[in-house]
């Protein structure tokens, strides 16, 4: 028997100031810190390596950073976590303690089931649009944001 797809309940949150962490310091981790900025989360990144853009967001104080692999405990204090490294096991065990710790995650490679995905956005102003495929095809729900996009900003 096939398994029911799942349906992901969209919510817009409220991070100002809540506490959030991204296990990874590659360009898909920096894209999402750069997006969790706009919302005014309290950031901590972890990883070994990190992206001259996410070290120059600690020296501008925006994002604190642990320069270090993830380990266990690392998500102690988080309401919210990602992760985005490139290796899989490192995921898992991320998920895996989130999960443990009733605690929401993105799981950016998606070998790994997490509990939300994050929809491609376009905000301005007093508006914001969000768009998901549910997760099947991300692709797709850049092209149909930029669309809806340029249908909004033309003048």
């Amino acid at each position: 028997m096939k398994d029911t797809p799942v349906f992901h309940y969209p919510l817009f949150l409220n991070l100002k100031d809540r506490p959030v962490i991204v296990i990874g310091g590659g360009t898909v981790a920096t894209r999402k810190v750069l997006t969790l900025l706009q919302s005014g989360a309290n950031l901590t990144v972890i990883s070994p390596k990190l992206t001259p853009e996410l070290i120059g967001l600690e020296k501008q104080e925006q994002i604190k950073i642990k320069q270090r692999p993830y380990q266990a405990g690392d998500l102690q204090d988080a309401l919210l976590v990602f992760t985005a490294t490139n290796k899989r096991e490192v995921n898992q065990a991320v998920a895996d303690e989130a999960k443990k710790a009733k605690l929401l995650i993105n799981v950016a490679d998606r070998s790994t089931p997490g509990d939300f995905i994050v929809p491609a956005i376009f905000s301005e102003q007093a508006f914001t649009v969000a768009v998901s495929t549910q997760g099947e095809n991300p692709t797709r729900a850049v092209a149909i944001r930029n669309q809806i996009k340029t249908l909004l900003t033309k003048k």
